[in-house]
């Protein structure tokens, strides 16, 4: 059985374990529980991501093994796409840029800027709307903001906007 034939499968494990360790250690994260309420902890946002990562682990797991069997029936191998290479790569380089630039732009500037780059290079480009990707961005990251802010009462890296309008 080659690595290409099991590539999900493998990826889908090391995953795995990955969200048990990060459940571990989120569930670790010191609360001041007289400050915030029971439900607005440090811990609600890592334990939800652990829980998510998880259960796409295991969905990747299921994929990979239905793949396995898939081809192992048809017995041709898929090529990766160029497209799909860059896109990965592009990927990549625009979530290190959304870390390095969060701390001096803050939070609101940052995902506005990542969700609209994120956007554009996973839609085709004969399929591109600028100024939806622009809303959408927005969007998103004022209903974040608003949850995290007001539902959630967690502070989020301050950047240009937050302290032009006082947040």
């Amino acid at each position: 059985m080659s690595f290409k034939k099991c590539k999900d499968l493998i990826l889908g494990i090391v995953m795995l374990l990955l969200s048990g360790g990060y459940l571990f250690y989120a569930r670790q994260i010191k609360t001041r529980p007289k400050l915030t309420p029971g439900y607005a902890s440090a811990q609600i946002m890592p334990t939800l991501l652990g829980v998510l990562l998880a259960i796409l682990s295991v969905l990747c797991i299921i994929q990979g093994v239905r793949n396995m069997k898939k081809q192992e029936t048809e017995g041709n191998a898929k090529k990766v796409d160029r497209g799909d290479l860059m896109a990965v790569l592009l990927t990549f380089a625009v979530i290190v840029g959304y870390v390095i630039i969060l701390p001096m732009a803050g939070f609101c500037l940052a995902t506005v800027i990542y969700l609209f780059l994120q956007m554009i290079i996973l839609s085709p480009a004969d399929k591109r709307n600028y100024g939806l990707f622009c809303i959408v961005a927005v969007a998103f990251t004022a209903i974040v903001f608003i949850a995290f802010r007001i539902g959630l009462q967690q502070l989020l890296p301050r950047g240009v906007i937050e302290g032009l309008l006082g947040f």
